[in-house]
């Protein structure tokens, strides 16, 4: 088995050309989007750009930041639980625990 590492990387070119083409349109929408609504796309592309040249914690700005949603379960216990003692928590923890019996009973 031959390895041909110069026909490897012009695969990987003509598949990146591809990609970036096909991106383009998309990417270029998203930009002026932004710009319209005043976001900080200018920001962004320098501490892109920095984070590119300086590697290391400035590659940080990719990071994805979220967070993970309640589950059916913790939403249920913190609203038994009675975080918040208003009457209408009450009723919305006696509909959830009559959907859960509901459902339990099918």
């Amino acid at each position: 088995m031959s390895f041909h590492p110069v026909s490897t990387l012009i695969t990987k070119l003509k598949r990146s050309v591809n990609g970036i083409e096909s991106t383009e349109p998309g990417y270029e929408e998203l930009t002026k989007s932004c710009l319209q609504r005043k976001l900080p796309v200018d920001e962004w592309m320098s501490a892109e750009l920095l984070a590119m040249e300086e590697r290391g914690e400035h590659l940080r700005i990719f990071d994805i930041k979220y967070q993970k949603s309640p589950t059916l379960a913790e939403i249920t216990l913190s609203l038994i639980q009675g975080e918040d003692s208003s009457d209408s928590i009450s009723t919305v923890v006696d509909w959830i625990s009559d959907g859960i019996k509901a459902q339990n009973n099918q």
